[in-house]
């Protein structure tokens, strides 16, 4: 079932919810506690791993399975596999719920990943549960809301009720980045302790399948998710990077001035509550904090001193890109839209265009960017460490527009964005995940970069052509 039928079922019942928002988070609390943050993790080698996960419902989560899984078969000279080594894994809406069973399960999880949650009917039970009359008397209650149908659903199948706090006692990497977006600002929101730290919040203590569904509130179908800020006027947040980033010149680094004005709201405590929806309304490829930890290094300086140092000399970036691109009858007809095809639409479009330009501009962002820093210090270990860093970056992508037969690719672009597809439509995202990650031509400059052999079999481009189903009319 496609998220759009269920829409109009959704906004009808919506009226019975009460307008109050629960209360997720909790305050910093007294004392030392261990915190889940990348300058608490092991440290690495000279190789920097990082993933990203789109959005797009069951689709993005069986793509970046295919991904991840083809990853395990890249096999290094250390005996670990490529997929072993991922340091960072951020991730949006649909990537989000299998990034999150990565970072607590490791590859080993994946099948049991895809069993309890891929080929599983997602909808049907939500639906359920959603007319189900208990449900219905819950939700006319404050405490309950639209998006904890889903926060439920994601615990039953998955997460069982873990809190980020199962991550800090496991101390390993990958490095969890869950995306949101505050509906407000229209600036991503990742959970991360950088962030709930310009809340006065703590995120050990929070459960991932909130977090998870944040990611995931399509806006009007799921209700928000809301975060308490316990920052206040009189007690602000004391985060020692924000001045740095004030005096940033805004022509050198907009996104980074951007950023820091919304965070100095939070962190003053002008904004009382944080409502998040969709990470996809600002980011739905997941890239925009990894891409400020490495060039920032607001929240991760271990990071960005480790490419400044030379301690990290390769970074490879792997793009999971689940954006969709349904035909549409609309163009098809001189009737004019309606309400609910125009919400839907420019929703759907905005987030898959941001998604295109992201995209295209992170080719040359990244590496860009290293070169700016090359040409400002005048050290020169620190300028020759950069421009490695820069020569060394390949970023790989896999996206359906990269697949060159235009039926095949009209196929593809043609699944459902839903918490439910058919075992024909799995099979073959299982199949086009690692057939798109080997094709693309800095994969293997990537073996080249960093060694190891593929082992076993991953599938041709044809053969996930032939398996793909031909989409109803």
């Amino acid at each position: 079932m496609n998220l759009r039928t269920p829409l109009c079922l959704l906004l009808a019942l919506a009226s019975l919810a009460a307008c109050s928002y629960p209360i997720r988070n909790e305050a910093v609390p007294v004392g030392n506690y261990p915190k889940y943050a990348w300058e608490n993790l092991p440290a690495g080698d000279d190789t920097l791993v990082i993933v990203t996960a789109s959005g797009g419902g069951t689709r993005a989560s069986a793509l970046a399975v295919s991904v991840l899984q083809a990853t395990a078969q890249v096999k290094l000279a250390s005996g670990r596999s490529l997929a072993d080594k991922i340091d960072i894994v951020s991730s949006v809406s649909g990537g989000s719920v299998t990034a999150a069973y990565f970072a607590l399960h490791g590859v080993a999880g994946l099948k049991t990943f895809e069993d309890d949650f891929v080929r599983r009917d997602g909808m049907t039970p939500l639906i359920a549960n959603l007319l189900n009359p208990f449900s219905l008397a819950a939700l006319s209650m404050p405490a309950k809301e639209r998006i904890d149908l889903l926060i439920d659903y994601f615990d039953r199948q998955l997460f069982k009720d873990a809190t980020f706090d199962q991550l800090v006692k496991q101390n390993r990497r990958p490095y969890l980045i869950l995306n949101s977006a505050d509906m407000v600002e229209g600036t991503p929101f990742p959970f991360t302790q950088y962030t709930m730290d310009l809340l006065c919040s703590e995120l050990r203590t929070m459960k991932i399948s909130t977090a998870v569904a944040a990611s995931a509130a399509f806006p009007v179908a799921l209700s928000p998710v809301t975060l308490k800020n316990y920052c206040t006027p009189a007690a602000p947040a004391k985060v020692g990077w924000l001045q740095d980033a004030a005096d940033t010149l805004w022509y050198v680094n907009p996104a980074r001035v951007a950023w820091q004005r919304t965070a100095l709201a939070y962190a003053s405590g002008q904004k009382q509550f944080i409502h998040l929806l969709d990470g996809g309304i600002a980011d739905n490829l997941g890239i925009s904090e990894p891409f400020r930890m490495l060039t920032a290094g607001d929240g991760a300086p271990r990071l960005a001193q480790g490419i400044a140092s030379g301690r990290i000399k390769k970074i490879v970036f792997v793009m999971v890109n689940a954006r969709s691109f349904k035909p549409s009858g609309l163009d098809k007809s001189a009737a004019t839209p309606g309400v609910l095809d125009m919400a839907l639409g420019s929703i759907d479009s905005a987030i898959d265009r941001t998604t295109f330009n992201t995209a295209e501009r992170l080719r040359t962002l990244l590496q860009g960017q290293f070169e700016q820093f090359a040409n400002e210090v005048n050290n020169p270990a620190t300028k020759a460490n950069y421009r490695t860093a820069a020569r060394n970056t390949q970023l790989i992508t896999v996206d359906f527009d990269a697949i060159a037969a235009a039926d095949c690719r009209r196929k593809f672009h043609s699944i459902a964005t839903s918490w439910s597809l058919s075992n024909e439509e799995i099979d073959s995202l299982k199949a086009v995940g690692g057939a798109l990650l080997v094709q693309d031509p800095n994969f293997a400059r990537t073996l080249g970069m960093i060694g190891g052999p593929i082992e076993g079999p991953i599938a041709s481009m044809d053969e996930a052509c032939r398996l793909v189903p031909t989409p109803p009319e």
